[in-house]
């Protein structure tokens, strides 16, 4: 009975983790095709995550987990098509998750206690490196990484950060205390359009000392996409282990889930 009840548990994790993760990905595609946002595929794939931590938490089954991981993969198929390099990473992908699942399964074999955040901090970094991995990939390919292979832009914020606040302290050291409001106005005007004009000629430098290399900046891109992504993944990978516990607390205080303690037979020498 109980081994029925945790197969029909496993399948509708599986069930649940194919279809979240085929929403993250047609969101996902959305993005990288010029529209959307990417809140909707990161809330997506964050529920994948947990969905694939409690799997390692409640699995019993090795082949249910891997068909789970596979049809996580398969799902990515029918947003983004069919194509050799997609193929090849997603393989590279299915190693890096089924690393992570045997790091975080046998964390739990292994430990007396069972601890939920150290079993999942096991498993989730390799994860992660996978589907960073195959978003970097279909970066790579996507419209996105074409319009900006043709037009590069220093993010706003950094040229703000770098340039707009010595040039806002520059101009407030010159302007006298008694400035009258109208003269202070303009001077803030004045400031906006000199920052604008600088950000633009920042930018029409930058594309042009770049108009060598056009052909190798998808790649850098790419690469920088990934190693963007691996940062954000560091906070990214607590807040599923958060969620992940609550909802583990969660069905063990409903009774849905049962922890018992068993004896652990140790051999011993006697002389």
């Amino acid at each position: 009975m109980n081994m029925q009840k945790n197969r029909i548990t496993q399948s509708v994790v599986a069930g649940l983790a194919t279809l979240i993760s085929a929403i993250s990905w047609l969101g996902l595609e959305n993005i990288l095709s010029g529209g959307g946002n990417w809140l909707w595929p990161t809330i997506g794939l964050l529920v994948l995550l947990v969905f694939l931590s409690l799997n390692w938490l409640l699995t019993k089954s090795k082949a249910v987990l891997l068909v789970t991981l596979v049809l996580v993969l398969i799902s990515f198929f029918f947003a983004f098509g069919l194509k050799l390099a997609y193929l090849i990473v997603l393989v590279i992908a299915l190693l890096f998750f089924l690393f992570g699942s045997w790091r975080a399964i046998r964390e739990k074999k292994v430990r007396i206690k069972l601890e939920v955040d150290k079993i999942l901090r096991r498993g989730l970094p390799a994860v992660l490196t996978g589907l960073i991995l195959i978003i970097a990939t279909v970066y790579y390919f996507s419209p996105l990484a074409l319009e900006n292979q043709n037009q590069i832009k220093i993010p706003r914020f950094l040229f703000d950060l770098v340039v707009g606040q010595p040039i806002s302290k520059a101009l407030e050291e010159q302007m006298p205390v008694s400035r009258l409001p109208a003269e202070s106005n303009l001077i803030s005007e004045n400031k906006e359009q000199l920052e604008e004009e600088l950000y633009q000629l920042a930018n029409q430098q930058l594309n042009q000392f770049s108009q060598p290399y056009q052909e190798y900046l998808p790649v850098g891109l790419a690469v920088g996409l990934f190693f963007t992504l691996k940062l954000i993944s560091l906070p990214f990978k607590w807040l599923v282990i958060l969620l992940s516990w609550l909802i583990f607390k969660l069905l063990v205080s409903l009774g849905a889930i049962k922890i018992q303690e068993k004896g652990v037979l140790q051999q011993v020498i006697e002389i």
